[in-house]
């Protein structure tokens, strides 16, 4: 992107946000909430849940599926569930966390000693499962609620969802509105030419759900990001062929003999594709790990953000809407981990509860465009807006000094880093060790390799 382009873009996001905001004064801002309506019970709901019970807010959280726990509920249908609902999650058979739990665990709610630092999915599930039952949040969760449409109406927020079951509308009113949808349930299908020219099966990693499907098969995985390596490690020794689209510099390790490194694709043809190498592969299946966008269809204009499938704006530390703060979004945060969306929970719960006094309305314009200058001094551009990254523990720091909220130890920032090189060097022994943490600064990491996985969570 040139620079010229490059300053159009961020002009035209500054002159967007302060026109959103022009004829708003707010001279710092606290809120008291008789109502605080929580949308989507995975991870972030259910931690915002945790912490409304415990500064007291009335609350109900909206689940549009027939279960809590977001993605990492199982969903054994493709396409739409049983109420005909979009398949939400993007779970499959045998997955384990490519994250050490320490860095996924609520605060002051740990797994219980002897859990693997990746547990499985079925694991995770299950530590969620206890986390309601322990801080009893069942009775406060609507399921098959899917909310289809949030508005402001000048003093209160009108809530309408469909109840999947009777297909009946209902509107109510909330005073606080959380945004907690999740952010990987609409994937990114790329296109290329002659894509519908192509006779074998095609589908997003969304949509996976076991290795026994592509058992003899020549399969093409197309990314290497988090799926497109933990896919490509799965169907090692199961397809007659792996071919694997993707430029990622990493260790590569030595996956069978039926693996194919390939360059970027150039196009398909009826019986397999062209790569930019100008090589051929013959293939029956092709699963796009292609990633996600963010997907906010029940948001209103009358909100007052910018919501695309890239970026989130304008948001006060990747948080709080800042035309009408009585409305906030968890997991907005790009490249960070787990934990930094409980943090954000119990801001979310201090704001709504009142015992957290905002910043006034410029300040909070200002210092988000502060934000967007020190991206474009850093050469990043507007779909980055929303990303953390390296500023993690910082960010942590900023929620705690502004709220109170219970500060995250850098050793986990550390834990994060030391794991994100460690998983490209050593892709297939990585998660046979095991973390502790001594402090809040150091751990140690122990090889700690098991024929099975135990999980000692009690459900």
């Amino acid at each position: 992107m040139d620079s010229e382009l490059k300053n159009t873009m961020y002009y035209y996001v500054t002159l967007l946000c302060m026109f959103n905001i022009l004829f708003v004064n707010v001279n710092g801002l606290t809120l008291k909430t008789s109502r605080a309506c929580i949308i989507g019970a995975g991870y972030s709901g259910l931690g915002a849940a945790r912490y409304m019970k415990q500064y007291h807010v009335n609350f109900t959280v909206f689940e549009a599926t027939r279960n809590f726990g977001g993605t990492w509920h199982f969903d054994p249908h493709v396409g739409t569930d049983e109420d005909g609902l979009p398949v939400f999650s993007s779970m499959y058979n045998d997955l384990r966390t490519n994250t050490p739990r320490q860095t996924m665990e609520y605060y002051d709610f740990p797994f219980p000693e002897g859990t693997p630092s990746y547990p499985s999915a079925t694991c995770f599930l299950d530590y969620l499962k206890s986390f309601v039952k322990h801080f009893d949040l069942l009775s406060h969760i609507q399921l098959r609620s899917l909310v289809t449409s949030v508005k402001w109406a000048g003093n209160h927020w009108n809530l309408t969802y469909t109840k999947t079951d009777t297909k009946e509308n209902v509107t109510e009113t909330c005073d606080f509105i959380v945004v907690a949808n999740g952010p990987y349930n609409t994937p990114v299908w790329p296109k290329y030419d002659g894509i519908d020219t192509f006779e074998g099966s095609m589908i997003h990693s969304h949509d996976y759900k076991d290795r026994k499907a592509y058992k003899n098969r020549k399969v093409l995985i197309v990314g290497a990001g988090a799926s497109g390596l933990d896919l490509a490690i799965q169907l090692s020794n199961v397809t007659a062929k792996l071919v694997h689209s993707h430029h990622l510099v990493y260790n590569e390790p030595k996956f069978f003999d039926g693996y194919v490194k390939k360059p970027d694709i150039m196009a398909f043809t009826p019986k397999g594709v062209i790569f930019r190498d100008e090589s051929f592969e013959e293939l029956d299946d092709v699963i796009f790990c292609t990633g996600y966008d963010f997907n906010h269809p029940f948001l209103d204009e009358s909100c007052g953000v910018t919501s695309t499938a890239k970026f989130v704006l304008p948001l006060h530390k990747q948080l709080v809407n800042i035309k009408h703060p009585s409305m906030v979004f968890l997991g907005i945060a790009k490249k960070i981990i787990t934990r930094v969306m409980d943090a954000q929970a119990e801001y979310a719960a201090l704001l709504a509860s009142g015992k957290l006094k905002l910043p006034s309305q410029e300040e909070m314009l200002n210092s988000w465009l502060k934000h967007i200058s020190s991206l474009q001094v850093k050469g990043m551009k507007i779909i980055d807006l929303n990303v953390v990254g390296s500023e993690m523990d910082q960010y942590f720091g900023n929620l705690t000094e502004e709220a109170g909220v219970v500060r995250a130890p850098p050793v986990l920032t550390a834990i994060r880093d030391f794991n994100g090189v460690n998983r490209l060097d050593d892709l297939l022994n990585y998660r046979e060790y095991d973390y502790s943490i001594i402090d809040n600064f150091h751990y140690e990491r122990k090889y700690n390799p098991r024929p099975n996985i135990p999980c000692p969570v009690e459900v």
